[in-house]
């Protein structure tokens, strides 16, 4: 049985976790004290076979008499090389060796220790690799995450929930409403909130008045209104699909924190792009249409609860956020529980 959430694990790509794979390539062996001529004969010969898809592999492997180099998939070389080879080698003639080598390059530093045992690799900090949260940060997310799971509870007509926020403040949350529409998933309905609420910000800002004729309620299409203050905009940007009195994110959350539901945050910068810099607290794993929905939206960060073992675009049945192919990428963490025994 499972607990209050207490630690978050990065969702990496499959390859952090992934054993070797060896290939066979072959090397030329020869001794130490002609190895850096000989390199520069043939280092050229190597880029052409190795391209950049093996960039992870060191050109030469030392030993205590000789000198190892990398010489791609081909035993042989061409024979203008092969010559000069020799002659630096004293006329004597030359050896060639099969090695096996790793085809990926290392993920994490486990695996380029492991891996360098069969051949010397070179190790790169992957650009997308995640720091240690703190324990400040840990106790903000399970903050945020608890409220986004009240509101899937309360609101949800799946019980599922979601929240947006940008620097730790709550910009847009919202229920699921598939029982009623099947494309109303929570997050895309906070994301169309934080839209609604950007676009009539902006005009607020600009001392825009708006007119009956320009102003639309959130949640509606053909409705006109008076004109409306700033206060009455964010009151109607504030909807959760609720018809209660009672707080949108429930007694058990923080007053200051569920007001922020339901109030424009000021703070927000003028020239503020989609949701770029804005955080995602979802009550279960994305789908791929939310998953993608927060790629457009250029979200920076999503936190997840439960796994959604069927459709889950993020760790379940695929780890979108690493697909390369995609032209914006965000962080993925996962809580995790406490085990309670029955």
């Amino acid at each position: 049985m499972e607990g209050d959430i207490i630690d978050f694990e990065n969702v990496y790509p499959d390859t952090y976790g992934n054993n070797v794979v060896l290939i066979p390539m072959y090397c030329l062996e020869i001794r130490k004290d002609i190895a850096k001529e000989c390199l520069n004969v043939v280092k050229d010969y190597i880029n052409s076979q190795l391209h950049s898809s093996y960039d992870h592999l060191k050109r030469c492997k030392r030993s205590n008499e000789h000198v190892q180099i990398l010489l791609g998939v081909c035993a042989n070389i061409p024979n203008d090389i092969r010559k000069q080879v020799i002659l630096i080698n004293n006329a004597e003639d030359i050896t060639i060796k099969k090695v096996y080598v790793s085809k990926h390059a290392p993920m994490t530093r486990k695996q380029y220790v492991q891996w360098s045992e069969f051949w010397p690799l070179y190790f790169r900090k992957p650009t997308n690799e995640l720091p240690q949260l703190t324990k400040e940060q840990k106790n903000m997310y399970i903050k945020f995450l608890n409220i986004s799971i009240n509101i899937g509870k309360q609101f949800g007509t799946c019980q599922s929930g979601c929240i947006l926020t940008w620097d730790n403040k709550i910009i847009a949350c919202s229920g699921d409403n598939v029982k009623n529409h099947p494309l109303q998933h929570a997050v895309i309905l906070a994301i169309e909130e934080v839209a609604y609420k950007l676009r009539h910000m902006w005009l607020i800002k600009k001392g825009v008045q708006l007119t009956k004729d320009q102003f639309i309620p959130w949640g509606t299409s053909n409705n006109r209104v008076p004109e409306l203050s700033a206060q009455e905009i964010s009151e109607q940007a504030g909807h959760v699909y609720s018809t209660s009195d009672k707080s949108v994110c429930g007694s058990s959350v923080d007053t200051q924190v569920a007001e922020g539901c339901v109030k424009i945050a000021t703070q927000v910068s003028m020239d503020q792009y989609l949701c770029t810099n804005y955080y995602a607290y979802l009550s279960h794993e994305p789908c791929f249409m939310c998953a993608m929905a927060m790629v457009h939206s250029r979200i920076t960060c999503v936190i997840f609860d439960q796994v959604n073992k069927q459709n889950g675009a993020l760790c379940s049945r695929e780890k979108l956020h690493c697909v390369k192919a995609l032209n914006h990428h965000f962080k993925v963490y996962k809580a995790v529980r406490k085990h309670r025994e029955l």
